[in-house]
């Protein structure tokens, strides 16, 4: 078998390498890692790659590299590992030193924290900045619930709290009103022991279970280290449980699987939207945890208005088509995005849901506008192509989207249009 001295295994959902996976490709020049989810690393994942000499880690999970990481690396002359997490520290000390002691390039890597370092490259900065003194500033660290939360006495309530791992001696620890909390069964309270995820994020969930009144306080989530601590809290306050209120309910549709909880009348309800962890790499930490779906109890105890439309749709193909149709669309780029687009929908029998119809046929109403232009008879082609797979897809998803939005006659109708035009100007024109 023919071993290629280059491996592209970017954009792969790779959380985790096994020791000695490279083992046997000596011949290896060249390897690609970035965009995955990789959070944990270390030398013996490198053995064997003698002859490795440019290795790109950017857009994975890790905020930092421990010391020996590329000890079988001999060959190695460029670097890059980028991450939205970086923490530009004293735990890469070693690296300035390293790179130069080995004259390794190291390239398109930037600082990400310490904010004070924000940006700065990663070997420009100056030794003496690289430092684990306080203020502790943590790459991620979140908690859910993260807002103020109303509940009715017998109600169980999840917390659940998570912040990048950045040192052995990490811990982290639940209080309310200042008191530290601990698993009391005979109240209800169960503290999980703390997990750590993939060598980048430290974990913790506590559960309240049949609360009483005296749940009702400041909670929070304690991140301790030996250089600094960092907290996160949300009040709660238990209402008795006559009072007036929207049942709990779930309710999944294609932005998720939603679990709204017993509401008080007259209140807005807020649930974080599901994270995805495919295609954007969303993460905790990132400005997608701040993207919430509402929904309104009203004064009579009924579930009322609701929004999801600030949450990512949950189905990849109806993400992606979403993204297509937010691409913005100029005479010179038309032709090749249609091409992609005709590319995705090769797959349209395995559609699921009406948007995917709708997303579509909003792309070629799009593309009609370039269609008069000169050399348009290319672009009019794909998008009688489009046209052709999306009629493949499912009759429901078809009826659910023609209903919605009339998108198989407005797909119609654009192809028609097209061929009224070419009719016009004596061209070949499209059975529709």
């Amino acid at each position: 078998m023919m071993v290629t001295d280059v491996w592209d295994l970017r954009n792969n959902l790779i959380s985790s390498i096994d020791p000695g996976a490279f083992w046997g490709l000596s011949s290896l020049k060249r390897l690609d890692l970035t965009n995955n989810r990789i959070g944990c690393l270390n030398a013996d994942i490198f053995r064997g790659l003698t002859n490795l000499v440019r290795l790109n880690l950017s857009g994975n999970l890790f905020s930092s590299l421990s010391q020996g990481t590329f000890d079988y690396l001999g060959s190695l002359r460029s670097l890059e590992f980028q991450t939205e997490y970086l923490l530009c520290d004293c735990n890469i000390l070693w690296m300035h030193r390293w790179v130069k002691e080995r004259n390794i390039t190291v390239r398109d890597t930037r600082c990400a924290y310490p904010k004070s370092l924000q940006a700065q490259p990663v070997t420009g900065v100056k030794q003496e900045l690289l430092t684990c003194d306080p203020p502790l500033e943590l790459p991620s660290f979140y908690m859910t619930p993260s807002h103020r939360q109303v509940v009715f006495e017998g109600d169980s309530l999840p917390f659940q709290c998570m912040a990048s791992y950045i040192d052995q001696d990490m811990q982290v620890l639940w209080y309310q009103d200042g008191r530290i909390v601990e698993t009391d069964e005979s109240q209800g309270i169960f503290v999980e022991k703390n997990m750590i995820h993939n060598c980048s994020l430290i974990a913790s969930a506590l559960t309240i279970s049949n609360i009483q009144a005296g749940s009702t306080g400041n909670w929070g989530c304690h991140v301790q280290t030996k250089r600094g601590n960092n907290t996160r809290t949300v009040d709660i306050v238990v209402l008795e449980s006559s009072a007036q209120y929207c049942p709990p309910e779930r309710v999944v549709n294609n932005k998720g699987d939603f679990r709204w909880p017993r509401t008080l009348a007259g209140i807005t309800a807020y649930l974080q939207c599901t994270r995805n962890t495919h295609g954007s790499g969303i993460y905790p930490g990132s400005p997608q945890d701040e993207r919430k779906a509402w929904r309104r109890c009203d004064r009579g105890g009924f579930w009322a208005d609701d929004d999801y439309s600030r949450c990512q749709y949950a189905n990849d193909v109806t993400r992606v088509l979403y993204m297509f149709n937010q691409m913005p669309l100029n005479l010179t780029n038309a032709v090749a995005t249609a091409r992609q687009l005709l590319a995705y929908t090769v797959e349209a029998a395995n559609f699921s849901d009406k948007m995917d119809v709708i997303f579509v046929a909003e792309m070629i109403e799009k593309f009609g506008r370039f269609t008069k232009e000169e050399k348009s008879k290319e672009l009019g082609d794909v998008m009688v192509d489009i046209a052709s797979n999306i009629m493949l897809a499912d009759e429901r998803v078809l009826w659910l989207a023609q209903r919605e939005a009339r998108a198989c006659s407005r797909i119609v109708q654009c192809l028609q249009r097209i061929a009224t035009y070419r009719l016009a100007n004596g061209a070949h024109v499209y059975s529709t």
